[in-house]
């Protein structure tokens, strides 16, 4: 069965919220210069590379990274392409719209049932349940930031919850675009008990059913926490 590493490699080159903190690594202590070990030192914005938001980055007072549910990040899950589904005559582009995304899982689901029939989601495809989706909107691999992107239909992100979703992924940067001061997406997300996977590498992943293993870092307090993001089809 195929492995795929959903998280991209974070270097010092690696894109982030404009303003936001870099990552850099500095070495405290290297063997090289008569140390026993070697050790470093890293200084990053939390919302780096593949990451989990935790509703404290949007709502004072929320919960913080150690408290996001892991069973939610486990599990079978689904990969869809949306990418042509967004509108790109806008800037930010305007979101794949909730219909046209919930008709594409209707149509995966019925083929799932059909060609892995006993697959998990086989059997919440019968219950139209979808617990976990990916939404690939790079059709080439690279984590580049996008000053258009288009963030997600808040509409489709209650939708999901409403329906028993539990995780939503995604290979942009944000929820909501870079321009949004309401946040409806994150907002929409957090309402719905619904975590928020952002920055994930997508384009090598077929669309489908997999079984989905995306921790998150238990930092204590903290509004966001790396994760090692792999699917499993």
């Amino acid at each position: 069965m195929p492995l795929y590493d959903l998280s991209p490699i974070v270097t010092p080159e690696t894109p982030h919220w404009p303003g936001d903190q870099d990552f850099t690594r500095a070495e405290r202590w290297r063997i090289a210069d008569g140390s026993s070990v070697n050790v470093g030192t890293v200084t990053t914005t939390s919302h780096i590379g593949a990451h989990i938001d935790a509703p404290a980055h949007v709502v004072d007072g929320a919960a913080t990274a150690e408290a996001i549910p892991l069973d939610a990040c486990i599990g079978d899950c689904l990969v869809l392409d949306v990418a042509d589904l967004v509108d790109r005559t806008n800037i930010p582009h305007g979101p794949a719209p909730v219909a046209a995304i919930r008709a594409r899982i209707a149509q995966l689901l019925q083929r799932t049932q059909q060609t892995a029939p006993a697959h998990p989601a086989a059997a919440s495809a019968a219950q139209m349940t979808v617990e976990r989706v990916l939404l690939r909107h790079r059709s080439a691999p690279g984590n580049d930031w996008l000053p258009d992107s288009p963030g997600l239909d808040p509409e489709f992100v209650t939708w999901f919850a409403g329906q028993g979703g539990r995780l939503i992924g995604i290979d942009i940067d944000s929820f909501d675009p870079l321009t949004s001061k309401g946040l409806p997406a994150h907002h929409a997300a957090i309402a719905g008990g619904v975590v928020m996977l952002e920055g994930l590498a997508l384009a090598a992943v077929p669309e489908g059913v997999g079984d989905l293993a995306a921790l998150p870092v238990a930092w204590a307090g903290a509004d966001a926490a790396p994760v090692r993001a792999v699917l499993r089809t």
